[in-house]
């Protein structure tokens, strides 16, 4: 039988809701719930097949469609003891978390379930005995502006991003851990290599536990061989590889301590406008 009958029928109809969380890109890690009483699995084909959602305490506000996407975010509230809260306990997810929202009914033979929302999970708030994420949509992207470059001394760019064009390679040194606390890792001497290790303040600190996705880290100080990180060393222990990524003072010339020609090589792109004037032509002062 099709949706439209349960969809229609007054005593037929048994709906429930499927929730998805994505947080990595390592088959498994994601956290599957349902608002219905026992597990439910389904079927969505594809690279995703077959999932089994779990039954948990879950509420989510309206989903709002009236031509506009400004009321189209939503938030979804759980139990704090739900595992998807220690997802966002204490430091957010390296990546990207997406959500996608799946309605159906328990009496179909066919095992439907459509897609009604589906969009990102930006931020998480605890009150009490409950955790709210705050959802958007992927439509909500198209209100974004596009980057808009400024006239300034610095380069705007990501680091290693698409208009940064660097080389994340050539930048990365492989490491191995010591020791470390809850947000510093020392490691074994000359990890450096041929790089200045003060360089790699503001650059990034990557490894990879067994069946996960890559951990993330930004590094912002440096002490001998003690890296402080802005985050909590999730998953790592001592004897861990890890890769340890230079930063950038997004300045241009090496002559002025720029970090863009002589570190990375990468002058070419270097989106600032490092000939601004220091000083105004236009104002009191007799220059002529």
């Amino acid at each position: 039988m099709s949706v439209d009958f349960y969809e229609s029928s007054q005593q037929l109809g048994d709906p429930i809701q499927l929730f998805r969380f994505t947080y990595g890109t390592e088959p498994g890690e994601y956290f599957a719930y349902t608002d219905h009483t026992q597990a439910v699995t389904a079927d969505h084909g594809g690279a995703i097949g077959e999932v089994t959602y779990e039954p948990v305490p879950i509420d989510r506000e309206a989903i709002v469609a009236d031509g506009t996407l400004d009321r189209s975010a939503i938030k979804i509230n759980f139990d704090i003891d739900t595992g998807i809260a220690e997802l966002f306990r204490v430091y957010p997810p390296s990546n990207v978390v997406t959500l996608v929202i799946y309605h159906g009914h328990l009496d179909d033979p066919d095992g439907a379930f459509s897609a009604v929302w589906s969009g990102r999970v930006l931020g998480a708030a605890r009150e009490g005995s409950e955790l709210t994420l705050q959802g958007v949509p992927v439509s909500s992207q198209m209100l974004r502006p596009g980057l808009r470059r400024h006239y300034q001394y610095g380069c705007p760019h990501a680091l290693y991003g698409p208009q940064c064009r660097a080389d994340k390679a050539a930048a990365t040194v492989a490491a191995t851990v010591a020791s470390l606390t809850a947000t510093t890792v020392t490691l074994t001497a000359g990890w450096e290599a041929a790089f200045d290790p003060g360089k790699f303040v503001r650059g990034m600190l990557e490894w990879t536990p067994a069946g996960q996705s890559t951990q993330r880290r930004t590094i912002i100080r440096r002490s001998g061989d003690t890296l402080t990180l802005s985050g909590i060393t999730k998953d790592l222990d001592v004897a861990d590889a890890v890769a340890v990524v230079l930063g950038c003072n997004h300045r241009a010339f090496t002559e002025s301590g720029g970090d863009c020609e002589s570190l990375h090589d990468n002058i070419q792109n270097f989106g600032g406008q490092p000939w601004i004037p220091l000083k105004n032509i236009i104002n009191k002062n007799p220059y002529y």
